[in-house]
């Protein structure tokens, strides 16, 4: 695996990570005061949002295309020598 895949693979394994740990910790009762369940739920919202963004971020970055080359963009290899030619 070269360094380039495992960058593009892990924001996809921090977001499978913080989903399994999500959702295997323990559930706290709710509470009396409307309030906070209300901000536990929209602290869920944006964690599994959250995680989901990085899941998908992580298949985005292994599906998309290639750049071109290098060296097709540049003929020698080497962008100074392409614009002393050009000039």
């Amino acid at each position: 695996m070269d360094v380039a895949f495992f960058l593009k693979l892990l924001p996809g394994v921090l977001g499978a990570a913080g989903l399994l740990t999500y959702f295997t910790s323990a559930r706290k009762p709710d509470s009396d005061l409307e309030i906070v369940n209300i901000v536990r739920g929209v602290r869920r919202a944006f964690v599994i949002a959250g995680c989901a963004a990085l899941i998908l971020l992580s298949v985005w970055l292994i599906n998309k295309p290639q750049p071109p080359d290098y060296g097709f963009l540049f003929p020698d290899g080497h962008p100074v020598a392409a614009a002393r030619q050009l000039a």
